[in-house]
């Protein structure tokens, strides 16, 4: 905080807390992992998730963290928190027993005009890709979009193909559907599944429990 120390006629200022609109803040507060060795913890930023699989444990866990950082001098907004819920929305995903898009977030790409210039379709595709994980074929199901955007300005007219329009509407129906991506689990098989056109690569990585293979994740990028 002392690179935030400026001389005023009153005397030297400077923030006792992390201030808003800092160029180096989130890589401050990236770097200040003293949760770090807490496997059930998952933290960005100041978001810190704890996911447990029983209630008791969770009580365990949350008083582990707790004391970490009280030993730290780290204080905790209570008003901010949520403790004990099955289901919680974080940064960006609705997480329960699995991982899918977090709705609000899938409404805004279902309510997205068609892009009129090569900026708003670059905003779309950015919205999409956010979520390529959960999409089989992402790639191959986006390729018309991005035919020949890089040649483009941001301002240059999107030209509107039947081909392209019909991408356009299977990306908002993708991701309107998306499977739920399982959390990974500990000792079962693990299997990496490939394909390839000559237009993309795709690949699925997926868990078997309790006689089912569960997707964790989808892969895909053109040629």
């Amino acid at each position: 905080m002392a690179k935030t120390a400026v001389i005023t006629p009153f005397g030297l200022s400077e923030f006792l807390r992390m201030a808003f609109g800092l160029k180096g803040a989130a890589q401050t507060f990236q770097r200040l992992m003293v949760l770090r060795d807490l496997a059930f913890v998952f933290v960005y930023l100041d978001d810190i998730l704890v996911a447990s699989p029983s209630a008791d444990e969770h009580l365990s866990q949350l008083k582990r963290v707790f004391q970490r950082l009280d030993e730290h001098g780290l204080i905790v907004n209570t008003a901010k928190c949520q403790f004990g819920l099955p289901v919680i929305d974080f940064l960006g995903h609705r997480i329960s027993q699995g991982a899918v898009p977090l709705p609000s977030k899938v409404q805004v790409v279902a309510d997205f005009p068609r892009p009129v210039s090569v900026k708003s379709m670059q905003e779309f595709l950015g919205m999409v890709n956010f979520y390529n994980r959960f999409l089989p074929h992402a790639a191959h199901l986006l390729l018309p979009l991005y035919g020949g955007l890089r040649l483009k300005k941001a301002n240059d007219q999107v030209d509107w193909t039947p081909e392209r329009i019909q991408a356009f509407d299977g990306a908002k129906s993708a991701l309107a559907n998306t499977a739920l991506l399982a959390h990974p689990a500990s000792r079962v098989s693990i299997a990496l599944t490939t394909d390839a056109s000559d237009v993309a690569v795709g690949a699925v990585v997926e868990q078997h429990v309790a006689g089912a293979w569960q997707p964790l994740a989808f892969f895909s990028r053109s040629l």
